[in-house]
């Protein structure tokens, strides 16, 4: 149930009965993964294309999405809209007509201010951003964000953002591990910090120190908790 656990080495641990934390590379699981046999380890999804592509070949399989995204994901959309749920979306289908028209937007009518695209490891974008991108890896990647996991959150205007990241960091530093310094000390120093914040005891130094603090994460651990928290 760990959230690292989504990180294919620490879900290797977990399986051989060990704490769920990321090991290292070299060596890589497919040379020594489970029980130190050669693994390969592949979102269920994945292995669902890759049926379709043999079956019907790769051709049939690109004539949908784009050149550089073939194929379909599957969004888990939910928040302040009329009609969360989960869709299979094409790669390269407008973003804004898939929340506004498709989805309905915002719930009771309420502007929607922004969304989080890929779960809580991407970029938030802005209402206004939201009408330039295509939902592939290139559209997304280029406006600062990404596809992620699929899980998609649409934030309403009245929402807190101060509060939405003390949700945030409050859940990053339960998830750590705890393996890697920068994480384990990281995590915990932000979440302090919005906190503070939230209670009405900020100092403008916080600002600056959270953008330190999230920087000194970027790259410096063994999984890419750290980068996603920042």
């Amino acid at each position: 149930g760990a959230f690292v656990c989504g990180e294919e080495t620490a879900l290797i641990n977990s399986i051989e009965g060990k704490r769920g934390m990321p090991r290292p590379r070299p060596p890589f699981p497919a040379v020594r993964g489970l029980f130190d046999k050669p693994t390969v380890i592949n979102n269920v999804e994945t292995l669902a294309n890759v049926t379709t592509i043999v079956a019907q070949g790769a051709e049939a399989f690109r004539k949908v999405g784009t050149a550089k995204s073939p194929g379909t994901q599957l969004v888990s959309i939910s928040g302040h809209l009329e009609c969360p749920g989960v869709y299979e979306v094409e790669y390269g289908y407008p973003l804004a007509k898939f929340i506004y028209e498709d989805c309905g937007g915002g719930l009771d009518g309420t502007p929607i201010k922004c969304i989080v695209p890929g779960g809580i490891s991407t970029k938030v974008l802005t209402a206004a951003e939201i009408e330039t991108v295509t939902y592939d890896h290139a559209s997304l990647t280029k406006a600062g964000s990404g596809v992620g996991s699929g899980g998609m959150v649409v934030i309403g205007e009245g929402t807190c953002m101060v509060r939405l990241l003390q949700v945030l960091l409050r859940f990053y530093h339960h998830e750590s591990c705890g393996q890697c310094t920068p994480c384990r000390e990281g995590m915990g120093w932000m979440h302090r910090i919005i906190d503070r914040i939230v209670g009405g005891r900020g100092v403008p130094e916080d600002i600056e120190r959270l953008y330190t603090i999230s920087k000194l994460n970027d790259g410096t651990t063994i999984c890419g908790m750290g980068d996603a928290a920042g």
